[in-house]
């Protein structure tokens, strides 16, 4: 199936465009809608999303890849109030301009981005059976461990040994509760091993390995080694 990039207006936190890219299939031929959300600064060009998003593509899915705009002092410096604010109101107005109506969805986010995630499951905006996909998330905070547990059947978490937010602990929490969890040995917080362009590729090619099986059914194959 053929897509196309596609012009989108979305407004997110105080009436502010969004920086995203759309892809869409032909009326009636997408299999389903996903939607990605970055890192604080880890965008929709990094790999750990870019490529995701391809696979997506190639899947049938309509995609809408949000841009990180919040590596910004004025979301940095924001009491943690606003910052979450900012964020709700960015991600969800990235979800309605994807999901909604649509079969088969998915939410694929990185970093940060898995907070927003979190803040949309509360919210109950993701239907029901979607697909979810957390790329390193921030284990440290105790409601995107509970959300990612209370979804279990349904998530997906990749992370790395070298990551700061890695713990084996909470590894043990994920998997106990019937998570599929990909750890990546040596691999660090921007899904990098340090000094090793190969050992990289190697991670993202182990990714991308169970993100297939994970979108379309199979099993995973477990940590890369």
């Amino acid at each position: 199936m053929t897509s196309e990039t596609v012009t989108a207006d979305v407004r997110g936190f105080r009436g502010e465009a969004l920086p995203c890219v759309v892809n869409r299939h032909p009326p009636g031929e997408a299999v389903g809608a996903a939607l990605l959300l970055p890192g604080l600064g880890y965008g929709a060009r990094q790999p750990g999303l870019l490529y995701p998003a391809l696979l997506l593509d190639e899947l049938g899915f309509d995609t809408l890849a949000l841009d990180t705009r919040w590596n910004v002092p004025a979301f940095m410096d924001a009491p943690q109030e606003e910052q979450l604010a900012w964020l709700r109101e960015d991600v969800r107005a990235a979800y309605h301009a994807i999901l909604p109506g649509r079969g088969g969805a998915c939410v694929v986010a990185k970093s940060i981005g898995t907070l927003g995630l979190t803040l949309l499951l509360h919210g109950g905006a993701v239907p029901p059976g979607a697909r979810l996909v957390w790329l390193t998330p921030l284990l440290e905070r105790p409601e995107v461990r509970a959300a990612i547990a209370a979804h279990a059947a349904t998530s997906l978490v990749v992370i790395g040994t070298q990551d700061g937010h890695y713990r084996p602990e909470w590894i043990t929490e994920l998997t106990g509760a019937g998570v599929q969890v990909l750890v990546l040995d040596g691999v660090n917080h921007g899904l990098q091993v340090e000094g090793d362009v190969v050992g990289t590729l190697g991670a993202l090619h182990a990714l991308m390995r169970d993100l297939r099986a994970f979108l379309t059914g199979q099993a995973g194959k477990g940590a890369a080694r």
